[in-house]
């Protein structure tokens, strides 16, 4: 029987739900897949991922493993996708999480799987043997190998394309689940740079240059006393004023050519260079852009400027904080 997308999920609840022994050899797991799988009737689960990818969220395979029955071991070459018990089978596209497919969550919004449902007993047998040869070349999945897994899983979903077919960016429009676990962040601040931490600036790129800048006022992005700010993130610049106007000079990325420099009475100082980016993540961050999300800012200052620290004037806040402010009135 042929399984569409939108019967993939209810197919797969179906099989666990009615086989008393359970074999996966799915290769990637996403967010929610472990609720898919723990149902009371299955005696015996056997699990085999591809932890090693970085595309198997880690979290959801070390709960399955706690869980009594379960068996859970790691191939580095597994790019299958099936499940198989002892009367049906399903051989596949989709990968294992909250909804049938893959990535996380409402980010599968728009990807199209399919596959096949079997309960031919020849299929059947076939198919658990090659599920007992893959078991047998799989290897055992220890406390090392969950937090190497994380750290490839952090660096990778921040990197995944979206799935969005916006192409500009709104705060009102980019969908929620786009900026989980992404490096994307407002920065709020208040002060101009200081006139020594200009002049520190300026005799960094002479002792490179050799030369004088043409126009001295024309810096590139540069945060003062923030060595802090993350590095390999999207920085959304947003300047307040004394009357709360506000100004967005664009969205900056650390290149990581930190300054360090004397104030004149003796006190450290630190200067992070930037680069400026045109996008923030796929979305076009142009003038356009900057102008609306200012409008888009606006009404909700009040609260965001809550979360900046009253003493320093700035802060560094994760983007998805501040749609879910824009997104509650």
């Amino acid at each position: 029987m042929f399984i569409s997308s939108s019967e993939y999920l209810q197919t797969v609840k179906s099989l666990v739900s009615e086989e008393n022994e359970i074999r996966a050899a799915v290769a990637f797991w996403g967010n929610g897949a472990d609720s898919i799988f723990t149902h009371k009737k299955n005696k015996k689960v056997k699990i085999i991922c591809n932890l090693a990818s970085g595309a198997t969220n880690p979290v959801v395979i070390q709960n399955l493993s706690l869980l009594s029955g379960y068996e859970l071991r790691q191939h580095d070459r597994l790019h299958a996708k099936v499940i198989v018990g002892d009367k049906k089978a399903i051989v596949g596209s989709a990968n294992c999480s909250s909804n049938g497919l893959n990535f996380e969550g409402d980010e599968l919004t728009g990807w199209e799987e399919a596959g096949i449902l079997t309960e031919d007993e020849l299929q059947i047998s076939n198919i658990n043997k090659w599920f007992d040869d893959m078991w047998e070349e799989s290897s055992y999945i220890s406390l090392v190998d969950i937090e190497n897994a994380m750290k490839k899983w952090n660096k990778k979903r921040a990197m995944r394309s979206t799935s969005s077919s916006i192409k500009k960016f709104s705060l009102s429009k980019i969908p929620q689940a786009e900026l989980l676990d992404r490096p994307v962040y407002l920065v709020v601040y208040r002060e101009e740079l200081s006139d020594e931490a200009r002049e520190a600036y300026r005799k960094y790129e002479k002792s490179f240059t050799d030369q004088e800048r043409k126009y001295p006022d024309e810096l590139p992005p540069l945060y003062e006393g923030w060595p802090e700010l993350p590095e390999d993130a999207y920085l959304i610049d947003l300047k307040y004023g004394p009357r709360n106007g506000l100004y967005c000079s664009g969205v900056y990325m650390r290149v990581g050519n930190d300054i360090e420099f004397n104030y004149s009475d003796g006190q450290a100082g630190h200067l992070a260079i930037c680069c400026k980016k045109n996008s923030v993540m796929d979305y076009e961050f142009k003038n356009t852009e900057k102008k609306l999300f200012v409008e888009e800012i606006r009404p909700h200052w009040g609260d965001i400027k809550k979360l900046v620290t009253e003493k320093s004037g700035a802060e560094c806040i994760p983007l998805l904080d501040i749609i879910d402010i824009c997104r509650k009135q």
